[in-house]
């Protein structure tokens, strides 16, 4: 562990500066600390991940399976399909807010614009929001979207 005050000198654009700033007070944080979350949070992946493992490929293709033997039987596939939304809309939101917090909420809008639209992605991003509401100190900690 460091002990005393250590420093660090970051150079950067005028303009990339203001966008540091701009984002650490939209999180109502002190720019160190911004960068320093900033950096906790980067898992090193360009975006983070909504792939599914091979186990989860090979669960939904059974599922999707199944969907298809039950409403060809005439019998009731909505559970099912039920089920599968709900995951789907887990994994979404995990995605989603990830980005967020890693500070990709601009990309984040232009990849739902990109299949929804801009009316709708602003909906869906909304519905994402969290409460405004201060963690709690020993809670997990909650960003709003938008």
């Amino acid at each position: 562990m460091m002990r005393g005050n250590p420093h660090l000198s970051v150079s950067a654009s005028d303009a990339e500066w203001e966008g540091v700033r701009a984002s650490a007070a939209r999180r109502g944080l002190p720019i160190a600390r911004y960068l320093i979350e900033l950096a906790e949070r980067d898992g090193g992946d360009a975006e983070p991940s909504v792939a599914l493992a091979a186990e989860e490929q090979r669960e939904l293709l059974e599922a999707v399976r199944e969907v298809r033997s039950l409403m060809l039987e005439g019998a009731d596939a909505a559970p099912l399909v039920r089920d599968m939304q709900e995951r789907v809309a887990v994994r979404f939101r995990a995605w989603a807010l990830a980005m967020v917090r890693s500070g990709r909420r601009d990309r984040l809008m232009e990849a739902l614009t990109a299949v929804v639209g801009a009316d709708r992605a602003r909906i869906v991003a909304a519905s994402l929001a969290v409460a405004d509401e201060p963690p709690a100190a020993d809670g997990p900690r909650q960003d709003r979207l938008l």
